[in-house]
């Protein structure tokens, strides 16, 4: 699928993996004797996964799966007991948590599927990711950018298999290299990230662990400009936003007469398309006016995303959107994964990651950067991830119906073939800029 988009709105996210070693007796699964080539990935049956992956449409699999519960309990736990605004990727997560799977073996691998793509199979979770990796990739005009690298700690270099570290190469284009690590790593990986999040964040991470083995980067880039441009007169300065707090905040509002309205018991919001049409913004606002826009995402379910998107009607909306800008950290991701059912991978003891190396590992720490930029032009974002581990339907109406982001509300970048959200956000001020 090729995805034909402007240019005027950006987004990037990176997704970095360190793999050190956790610290076993033995490796699980393996005989006594040295293995010079790569276990292949079975099924429960033996099948040779790797081998006899039969390709598939990652719109397939949503419709068979509740990708989107992932989705949605990932930005929930984001927000959850969150004053600041949030921003995140779980195409990015999903990607990068699908290439360390690719590794996984036994309940380790089981529970990453379950988690990422609940109702898939092992191996339908890793078709799904390798192909809506493509979908995004594929876009010629590089409005929409993936890329993926590989570091690999030179002394252990070759306890990786080799069919591994092809299969994260031609499913997801990964630039593979074996060097020595040092302060100097740190650094690369930082412009590694500057460069694919086009500057947007600088710094990643600050050292690295004498343990870490592999390091693993994601990034996605979105950069799209609106599909009907505002004028001059659809800017309109010196409106107010009502915070979080209750506050006051001056917020410059942008006008636009849009076509796609949604409405439910929970929130309105409406549709608004990038150049091309391929990607949209979906605002959201809660029609309880006594909730934050984080308090309102952390319930909000897949169920409610459908109903959301089932709501559609061809209603004319007046759609006010306000001109933001904000970061956000996340460094609780490896204990929302835990509490969401991954368990085995984090766990010293049970960690599975055979099909990968002959070197037991773990995942020890996941950490998420993000940015974005919403404007008259468009909307620029990025993010950065890092995981670590240790060796071991239309209705016409007389009147247009009128949604005002004016306080706090929730907002998705969806890709309109499917309504795949590849950013969750909410803003709950337009004026704070978070650290």
């Amino acid at each position: 699928m090729v995805k034909k988009i402007g240019a005027a709105a950006m987004a990037a996210m990176l997704f970095m993996a360190v793999f050190t070693g956790c610290k076993k007796e033995e490796p699980k699964n393996k005989s006594d004797e040295p293995i010079s080539t790569f276990a292949t990935l079975k099924s429960s049956e033996g099948e040779k996964v790797f081998e006899d992956l039969e390709p598939l449409s990652y719109k397939t699999v949503i419709e068979g799966s509740d990708y989107n519960k992932f989705v949605f309990e990932f930005a929930g736990n984001s927000c959850s007991d969150k004053d600041e605004n949030v921003m995140v990727s779980p195409a990015s997560l999903l990607f990068a948590m699908e290439m360390v799977g690719a590794g996984a073996n036994g309940n380790t691998l089981t529970e990453m599927s379950n988690v990422l793509v609940p109702g898939a199979s092992n191996e339908e979770a890793l078709a799904f990711a390798a192909d809506y990796y493509k979908s995004l990739s594929s876009d010629e005009t590089k409005t929409i950018k993936v890329a993926n690298g590989v570091l690999i700690r030179e002394d252990i270099g070759g306890t990786y298999y080799e069919d591994y570290l092809d299969y994260i190469k031609e499913n997801f284009d990964a630039e593979i290299r074996v060097e020595p690590f040092s302060s100097e790593t740190v650094n690369e990986v930082n412009d590694w990230v500057n460069d694919h999040t086009d500057g947007m964040i600088p710094k990643i991470i600050s050292d690295l662990s004498p343990d870490t083995a592999m390091i693993l980067m994601d990034a996605i880039a979105f950069d799209a400009k609106w599909a009907d441009k505002y004028e001059d007169y659809d800017i309109l300065e010196d409106c107010t936003f009502t915070n979080s707090k209750g506050e006051q905040e001056d917020v410059t509002l942008l006008y636009s007469y849009e076509g796609v309205y949604f409405e439910t018991d929970k929130a309105t919001g409406f549709m608004k398309y990038y150049e091309g049409d391929d990607y949209a913004f979906v605002a959201v606002l809660p029609k309880d006016t006594s909730i934050t826009a984080n308090e309102f995402l952390a319930g909000f379910t897949s169920e409610d995303y459908k109903a959301f998107l089932d709501s559609r009607t061809n209603d004319s909306v007046n759609a006010f959107i306000p001109e933001f800008s904000y970061d956000y950290s996340n460094y609780e991701i490896a204990k929302m994964l835990q509490e969401m059912g991954i368990n085995d991978a984090f766990d010293s003891d049970k960690a599975d990651f055979s099909n990968m190396s002959t070197d037991p590992q773990c995942i020890s720490a996941v950490i998420q950067k993000t940015h974005i930029e919403l404007t008259s032009e468009g909307t620029k974002a990025a993010a950065a991830t890092v995981i670590m581990t240790e060796d071991a339907c239309e209705i016409e109406t007389e009147l247009p119906m009128t949604v005002r982001l004016d306080r706090p509300f929730a907002y998705m970048i969806v890709d309109t073939e499917t309504n795949t959200p590849v950013f969750v956000g909410s803003v709950n001020s337009v004026t704070t800029v978070n650290g």
